[in-house]
C-alpha cells in the first residue's frame, strides 16, 4: 500500500534509489575486479611462457638445427627450474605431439585444441580456461617458438587461478558486508534528513490548524538556508500577515461604520425624544425636524458610500473605457464647485489646463476630481484659495487640487486614504464628511490603472497629485 506520509514515500524513494545504485556499484566493483586480476594474470602468464620460447629459440640457433628433424637427439627443452618448481608447462610439436612436460604436468599433461594448435602454427597466442585439473581452475595459455617464418613448436604454460578465485571471495564478501551496511545507514540518514527538511512543513501544518480569526498574528520562523522550503515558510508567513492585515482592516471598517451610524441614530433618537417630552413651539418642532432630516440625509450618504465600497472590493463595478478629455472633465468640476467655494469665501482658481485624454469612464473620474475638490474647500478657511490644474508629464496625464489650507501631519499621511479614517475625527463630522471619499478616490485611480499621492506642510499647503496613462492616439 502506498504510505500516506510524504517523509515515508521520500524514504522509501531513497532507499530504493539508494539499493539500486549500491547494487549497481557492488557488481560493477566485482567486474572490474576480476577483469583486473584476470588480465594481470594473462600478461603475466604470456610473458612467462614467451620467455620460455625465446628461450627454446635461442637454443635451437645456437645448435644451428632450423629443422625439426635435426632436433630429435635434444633431450631437454625445458630448464630444470622450470620443470620442478611446480608449474604448469610443456612443450608440443606442430602436430599436437607431447616433446616435453613439467613435473607437475606428470599424471595431466595439458591438452592441445585444434583451435589453439592451430592459431600457434600462424604465430598467435591463445588463451583458454580449463577445469579438471585440479580442485580449481587452470588458466593456459599457448606461445609459438618463432623460427624465422617458421614455428616447430609451442609452450604452453598454465596457471592456477586459486590466487584470484580467493581474492574474487574476499572481495565479495566484503561487498556483502560492506553493501547492507552502507544501505542501513543511508536509509537511516535519508529518513533523519527527510525529517529535518520537513519539520518546517510540519510547523506550516499545525499553524495552519491552529489559526483562527483571533490568532493571525501568529508567525513561522523561517529556515535560516534559501532553500524551496525556507521559501514557503517566509511566503505563508508573508500570506498569514495580509490576512491578518486584511481581517484587522475589516474589523476597523466594521467598527467605524458602526459609529458612523451610531451618531446620527443617537442625535435623531435625542432630537425625538426632547420634541416628546413637552409643548413645543413650532419653530423648535421645525427645528427639530430640520435636524432629524439633516441626520437621516448624512445616514443616507454613509449608506451609499458603503454600498460603493463594498461593490468596489468584490470588482462588482464595470467601468466603462471611452476615451473622456481630461481638461473638459476639471473644467465641469471647477464650474460645479464654484459657488460653493464662493459661499465659504474660499477662492477656486484654474491653472494650466493641459489636452489630454484618457481611457476611462468619465462618471467616476469626475467623481474622483469632485471628492478632491470637496475635500479642499471643505478643509480651507475662509481667504484661503484652492488651485486645480492638468499638466502633460511624458505618458501620462497630472491632475493636481492644491489647497493652503490647514494642512495635514506627516504622521497621518500614510492613513489618509483608509476608509473611515480622520485627521481630526470630530471637525470632519461637523463637516458632514464620511471618511470614505479619498478611499474611493484612490480605488477610482487604481481602478484606471494610475495612482494618487499626497504632500502636505501643516499651516501651509495640502496637494493631491492624481497620474492616469494617456490614452493611446490611433494612427491613419
Amino acid at each position: 500500500m502506498k504510505p500516506k506520509s510524504l517523509r515515508a514515500r521520500l524514504a522509501l524513494w531513497q532507499a530504493g534509489l539508494l539499493a539500486l545504485t549500491l547494487l549497481s556499484l557492488s557488481g560493477l566493483t566485482y567486474l572490474l575486479l576480476r577483469q583486473m586480476l584476470q588480465s594481470r594474470a594473462d600478461a603475466g602468464l604470456a610473458d612467462y611462457a614467451d620467455t620460455i620460447a625465446k628461450n627454446i629459440a635461442g637454443s635451437l640457433y645456437q645448435a644451428g638445427t632450423l629443422a625439426p628433424a635435426g632436433l630429435r637427439g635434444r633431450t631437454h627443452f625445458l630448464e630444470n627450474d622450470v620443470r620442478s618448481w611446480g608449474r604448469y608447462v610443456q612443450v608440443i610439436d606442430s602436430r599436437g605431439n607431447i616433446l616435453e612436460k613439467s613435473d607437475a604436468l606428470q599424471s595431466h599433461p595439458l591438452p592441445v585444441s585444434a583451435d589453439a594448435l592451430r592459431r600457434g602454427m600462424r604465430g598467435e597466442n591463445t588463451f583458454e580456461e580449463l577445469r579438471g585439473l585440479g580442485e580449481h581452475p587452470v588458466r593456459m595459455v599457448t606461445v609459438p617458438v618463432q623460427m624465422g617464418e617458421s614455428v616447430p613448436y609451442l609452450v604452453q604454460a598454465g596457471l592456477s587461478l586459486e590466487g584470484i578465485d580467493a581474492t574474487l571471495q574476499r572481495a565479495s564478501l566484503v561487498l556483502l558486508i560492506l553493501t547492507p551496511s552502507v544501505f542501513l545507514m543511508g536509509l537511516v540518514g535519508g529518513w533523519l534528513l527527510v525529517g529535518r527538511a520537513l519539520h518546517p512543513v510540519e510547523e506550516l501544518t499545525q499553524t495552519a490548524l491552529e489559526l483562527e480569526s483571533r490568532n493571525l498574528s501568529r508567525r513561522i520562523i523561517p529556515p535560516v538556508s534559501d532553500d524551496e522550503i525556507g521559501r514557503l515558510a517566509g511566503a505563508f508567513d508573508q500570506m498569514l500577515s495580509r490576512l491578518d492585515r486584511s481581517f484587522r482592516q475589516v474589523q476597523q471598517f466594521s467598527a467605524d461604520a458602526s459609529h458612523e451610524l451610531k451618531t446620527p441614530l443617537t442625535t435623531i433618537r435625542g432630537e425625538a425624544e426632547v420634541a416628546l417630552m413637552g409643548e413645543r413651539t413650532p419653530e423648535d418642532q421645525r427645528r427639530t425636524l430640520r435636524t432629524i432630516v439633516d441626520e437621516a440625509e448624512r445616514m443616507s450618504q454613509i449608506m451609499e458610500a458603503l454600498l460603493l465600497v463594498a461593490r468596489a472590493d468584490s470588482e462588482r463595478i464595470q467601468l466603462r473605457r471611452d476615451p473622456v478629455p481630461l481638461d473638459e472633465l476639471l473644467m465641469a468640476a471647477y464650474e460645479q464647485f464654484e459657488q460653493t467655494a464662493r459661499a465659504k469665501s474660499v477662492g477656486l482658481e484654474l491653472g494650466n489646463l493641459d489636452e489630454a485624454e484618457v481611457s476611462g469612464d468619465r462618471v467616476w473620474l469626475l467623481q474622483l476630481v469632485t471628492n478632491l475638490l470637496n475635500n479642499a474647500i471643505k478643509y480651507t478657511p475662509s481667504g484661503g484659495t484652492v488651485f486645480l490644474s492638468l499638466d502633460r508629464e511624458d505618458d501620462a496625464a497630472a491632475i493636481r487640487v492644491r489647497d493652503n489650507g490647514i494642512g495635514i501631519p506627516a504622521e497621518h499621511l500614510p492613513y489618509i486614504f483608509d476608509r473611515f479614517y480622520r485627521v481630526d475625527p470630530g471637525r470632519s463630522r461637523d463637516s458632514g464628511g464620511t471618511g470614505l471619499g479619498l478611499s474611493i478616490a484612490r480605488w477610482v485611480a487604481e481602478a484606471h490603472h494610475g495612482s494618487i499621492t499626497v504632500r502636505s506642510e501643516p499651516g501651509k499647503l495640502t496637494e493631491f497629485t492624481v497620474r492616469l496613462p494617456l490614452a493611446r492616439e490611433s494612427t491613419a
